[in-house]
């Protein structure tokens, strides 16, 4: 059984999908699972079980002249028994035609409260229902990620993760989606007052903010940001005592490796995409008439539902996690 599915959105994105696609994996007994993921966004996928290769379709390079070539590569093994499109758009529609698989799935978003809980459906189940017309029923919504071990020898020689510390990421794909950057320095300084060691996160696109925040923060701070790659971030929130975060990527490994987790939420609705394992924690005010509006920028112009979430709701959130 040859399968290849298609999610080309962030790594909380892809790894949202994981369950349902281990839980196709194992139905059909098979290892034979090709990923096709934006630029990138490989190491979301790379050395899992069930997966057989990963490609990245960038969507300029790929796209015209550059069509051909990714076409060969993707039909160089054979022709696949089920084409999977989690990211239905013209151009991957186009690219499951191409290919002639023998059966293909596009998926159907669905944001619609359900009758039966009265909230919308989580992306995890969301992306699980498009697998029951196959006699698949997703049960574990666990995600997965692989950690090599060759990252954790890397990362250990960057940095000290024997003694026990809270890592914090203070980054999002949009504005809308970030505590700001004084309220994460003052959180630093209340964790620090009370003895817990603190790491900074943040990708290559988010030095500049992290070194935002340790200017602002009175207090030491560790900064990673920048530092690490996408597999040593996994190995480092693995052995986290706590992780802090929004609602973007590195929650989703952080719950993929089992880290205790407290999600700073306010435009993301934490029902749709939020942490799943039991203990994890949400702060969220749903006093706000208009939260979760699960709008890329503010109607209201001044992102309240993260603006005015106060340090003492997140620092009480933490030591509650950690209990």
């Amino acid at each position: 059984m040859r399968i290849c599915v298609v999610r080309l959105g962030g790594m909380g994105d892809i790894l949202l999908a994981t369950p349902t696609l281990r839980a196709l994996a194992a139905h059909y007994q098979t290892d034979q699972v090709d990923f096709v993921v934006g630029p990138g966004m490989e190491a979301a996928v790379t050395g899992l079980p069930y997966a057989a290769r990963v490609l990245a379709f960038d969507r300029k390079k790929h796209w015209g002249a550059g069509l051909p070539g990714f076409l060969k590569t993707l039909k160089a093994e054979g022709r696949y028994d089920l084409f999977l499109n989690f990211q239905p758009s013209v151009k991957t529609i186009l690219l499951g035609a191409l290919v002639q698989p023998k059966q293909t799935i596009v998926f159907k978003k669905d944001r619609r409260k359900q009758p039966d809980t009265g909230r919308v459906r989580h992306a995890i189940d969301d992306f699980a229902k498009e697998v029951l017309p196959l006699g698949i029923t997703v049960t574990d919504r666990q995600l997965d990620f692989f950690v090599p071990e060759t990252a954790r020898q890397s990362l250990a020689q960057k940095l000290d993760t024997s003694t026990p510390f809270i890592a914090i990421n203070p980054a999002g794909t949009r504005d809308i989606n970030r505590w700001p950057p004084e309220r994460f320095a003052q959180l630093i300084e209340r964790l620090d007052s009370v003895g817990h060691r603190v790491l900074l996160l943040g990708g290559p696109g988010d030095v500049a903010l992290a070194q935002e925040i340790v200017g602002l923060a009175k207090a030491p701070v560790e900064n990673t940001a920048g530092k690490l790659t996408v597999k040593e971030l996994g190995a480092l929130l693995e052995r986290a005592a706590c992780v802090v975060t929004g609602d973007t990527g590195p929650l989703h490994i952080a719950s993929a490796v089992k880290a205790p987790i407290v999600c700073l939420s306010g435009a993301a609705d934490p029902d749709r995409t939020g942490p799943t394992r039991p203990g994890d924690l949400v702060v969220i005010n749903r006093e706000l008439s208009c939260v979760p509006c699960q709008a890329r920028s503010c109607k209201r112009g001044d992102i309240a539902c993260m603006t005015q979430m106060p340090v003492e709701w997140v620092l009480d959130t933490i030591e509650r996690r950690m209990r």
